[in-house]
C-alpha cells in the first residue's frame, strides 16, 4: 500500500469500507500521470487464505466495456473510425433487418436496440465473438434506433469487438493487448493466460445481493432476465467469473481480468493525453444518449462506449467524470478536469442502489484535491 501526502483521509475511508465488508478490495488513483494511492486490504478469496495485493487480478465485469471503448477511441483518434458514419461502412452485414442506417455512435451508446440476443445462447456459444456478432447482425432492433437508451450488458461487447475487428483486422483481445495494455502499460487481460491464473482474485455475492431493479414490475423483471440471463451470467447461484473458463474466455462485454492499478492506469493515460488527443477526449465523452434502463430503472448516460456522469453521481462529486462501472460495486473512471483517474475493485458484490462504497471513496478523494 502507498499513500501520497495529503490523501490520508482516503486511506482511512478505504479501511472502513474493507472492515465493513470483511472481504478484500483495492483502490488505485493517479493524478497527472503519477500514482498517488495504491490501496489493498483483506483477502481475495472467500476462504480468507489469500491476501489482496497490488498485483491481484480481479474480474472487472462491465469495467471491460471501458477498456473496449478505449480501443475504439484509439481508432477515432487515428481517423480509422468515424463515429458519425453508418456501421455498414465497416461491417456491411450489420445492415440486415432494417439496421442499414444505424450509426457507429448509436451502436456504441447503447441506443441501437439490440440489448439481448433474440435466440437462446449458452455460455459456451457466447465465447465465440464472431458467431455472436453474426447473430446480432441478423437481428432486428427491439424499437426504432435512437429512440431508447437501454443497457446492452453483454451485446455491447460483441458489437464493439466486431467493429474493431472489421476496422483493424485483429481480434479484440489481441488488439487491446498490443494497443492499450502494452502501450500504457497496464495490467489487464482480455483472455487471461494460464501463467497469470495464480494472481486471480474472486468475487462473491453478499447475502442480499441481486441485480438491481428499481422498477420492480413483472415486465421489467422479465426484460432484465433476458438481458442478464441470455446467456446466463449474473443470474443464478453459481459464479462463472471465478473459473478459468471465464478468465480465458475474455468476453468483451464483461470478461476482463485486471488489477485496480492497471484499470486506473488506462484512464490516467486517457486524461493525460498519452493515448488520444484533446479533441478525441472531448469527442468520446460527448453525450450520445441518455435515459432510464427499461429493465433495471437505472439512469443511463453514454458517450462513445463510456458511461457519463448521471443523476445518481456514479462518478462522485465531479461533473466531468466518466468511465465504466461493473456489477457488484466496482468502478473505473476519471475526472478529466482534474487529471485524475481511479479504480475501485471489491471482492464482495453488493446490490446497486444499496452500495455507497465507491461514492464514499470518491467523495473523500475529491475533498483532498
Amino acid at each position: 500500500m502507498s499513500v501520497a501526502a495529503g490523501f490520508e483521509r482516503v486511506a482511512e475511508e478505504f479501511a472502513e469500507v474493507v472492515a465493513a465488508d470483511a472481504a478484500g478490495a483495492a483502490f488505485a488513483v493517479f493524478r497527472g500521470g503519477e500514482q498517488i494511492l495504491d490501496l489493498q486490504a483483506g483477502h481475495r478469496d472467500q476462504a480468507a487464505t489469500e491476501p489482496m495485493t497490488t498485483d491481484t487480478l480481479m474480474p472487472v465485469f462491465s469495467g471491460t466495456k471501458g477498456i473496449v471503448a478505449t480501443g475504439v477511441a484509439l481508432m477515432v483518434d487515428g481517423g480509422a473510425l468515424d463515429p458519425d458514419a453508418p456501421v455498414v461502412r465497416y461491417w456491411p452485414e450489420f445492415g440486415a433487418a432494417g439496421k442499414q442506417d444505424v450509426l457507429v455512435r448509436q451502436l456504441l451508446s447503447h441506443s441501437a436496440g439490440l440489448p439481448y440476443p433474440a435466440k437462446p445462447v449458452t455460455r459456451e456459444a457466447a465465447m465465440d465473438n464472431r458467431a455472436m456478432a453474426e447473430l446480432l447482425a441478423a437481428q432486428a432492433p427491439l424499437w426504432p434506433v435512437g429512440t431508447t437508451t437501454a443497457y446492452h450488458a453483454l451485446t455491447f461487447g460483441w458489437l464493439a469487438a466486431e467493429l474493431i475487428r472489421r476496422v483493424d483486422g485483429r481480434e479484440v483481445g489481441e488488439y487491446l493487448r498490443a494497443e492499450v495494455a502494452e502501450r500504457v502499460p497496464a495490467d489487464f487481460w482480455l483472455g487471461l493466460p494460464e501463467s497469470e491464473w495464480p494472481r486471480a482474485g474472486r468475487r462473491w455475492r453478499a447475502a442480499d445481493y441481486q441485480v438491481a431493479n428499481r422498477l420492480n414490475t413483472p415486465e421489467a423483471l422479465a426484460y432484465r432476465d433476458k438481458v442478464y440471463g441470455n446467456p446466463p451470467t449474473l443470474l443464478g447461484d453459481d459464479a462463472p467469473w471465478n473459473t478459468p473458463a471465464w478468465w480465458v474466455g475474455g468476453s468483451p462485454g464483461g470478461g476482463a481480468m485486471a488489477s485496480a492499478r492497471g484499470m486506473a492506469a488506462v484512464y490516467s493515460a486517457l486524461v493525460t493525453g498519452e493515448l488520444v488527443g484533446d479533441r478525441t477526449l472531448d469527442r468520446i465523452r460527448r453525450e450520445e444518449s441518455r435515459g432510464t434502463d427499461p429493465g433495471t430503472g437505472r439512469p443511463l448516460a453514454f458517450g462513445l462506449g463510456y458511461e457519463l456522469q448521471d443523476s445518481i453521481e456514479t462518478y462522485g462529486p465531479e461533473a466531468t467524470g466518466f468511465g465504466h462501472s461493473g456489477a457488484g460495486g466496482s468502478l473505473f473512471g476519471c475526472w478529466p478536469r482534474l487529471g485524475v483517474a481511479f479504480a475501485f475493485s471489491p471482492c464482495l458484490m453488493r446490490t446497486e442502489g444499496f452500495d455507497n462504497r465507491s461514492h464514499r471513496l470518491l467523495t473523500a478523494l475529491h475533498s483532498c484535491l
